[in-house]
């Protein structure tokens, strides 16, 4: 099974193998750590860092507290040993592989980017949870927004930034405007949409069925949304 294909729970695992995490069930204590990872992400998902408590951490999973200062040490170490070593090593390739194998096809740019936010549009929301800790507590625990810094956003700018280059060089995209604003607003547009969609006044800025509103992203990233009579106006400029 592909990278890209795998549930949570079997990318979980994959990260604790990865990791030396035996989670061999017939080993009673590392099937104590397996419970508490697991019970940790859907506290930490429901409740946030600060609101998610190591004794509901411990009851969810079924082990005394203690056990999860025994491996942990804190609470905090929980976490950052839940999602740091997935970004770190794991979450790039997770993330990009199917990034650069979308990007790399030899497709009109519209389809491309079409392709390209259904792909993130369903990798998001199928791991919404999962999603919500990292993005949330990164604006709170250092370590953690270091590590989405340095591991998934220098990763996804590397590969954006080598491909529209490249599409700059071909004339399939503008050359006057610089790489990272390019690169900023296809990202842009998408996060916008999964937003609005998931949280903020859905019903008035997502209207429509999903397909139809990827097919209107990548044509606003393509085309823009000025009419003739300001296509005028600039040509006049």
């Amino acid at each position: 099974m592909k990278e890209s294909e795998k549930s949570w729970e079997e990318w979980i695992e994959w990260i604790a193998q990865d990791y030396g995490l035996n989670l061999d069930r017939q080993d009673r204590e590392t099937d104590k750590q397996k419970r508490i990872l697991e019970a940790a992400m859907h506290i930490f998902s429901e409740r946030g860092f600060e609101g998610a408590s190591t004794s509901a951490i411990a009851h969810r999973a079924g082990v005394a507290e203690a056990t999860i200062f025994k491996h942990y040490r804190s609470k905090k170490g929980l976490l950052l040993h839940l999602v740091i070593p997935a970004i770190s090593k794991v979450a790039t390739p997770y993330l990009l592989q199917p990034v650069v194998k979308i990007l790399d096809q030899d497709k009109p740019l519209d389809e491309l980017f079409h392709e390209f936010y259904a792909n993130r549009v369903n990798l998001v929301e199928g791991n919404w949870k999962k999603v919500k800790i990292i993005l949330v507590e990164s604006l709170f625990q250092p370590e953690l927004r270091e590590a989405l810094h340095n591991h998934v956003a220098k990763a996804f700018y590397e590969v954006a930034s080598d491909r529209i280059e490249r599409w700059k060089r071909e004339g399939r995209v503008r050359d006057d405007l610089p790489t990272h604003v390019i690169a900023r607003s296809i990202l842009s547009i998408g996060i916008g949409y999964l937003l609005a969609k998931n949280k903020a006044f859905p019903g008035f800025l997502v209207q429509e069925e999903e397909e139809q509103e990827l097919v209107w992203m990548a044509d606003v990233i393509l085309h823009g949304i000025a009419g003739p009579k300001e296509k005028g106006a600039s040509s006049r400029d």
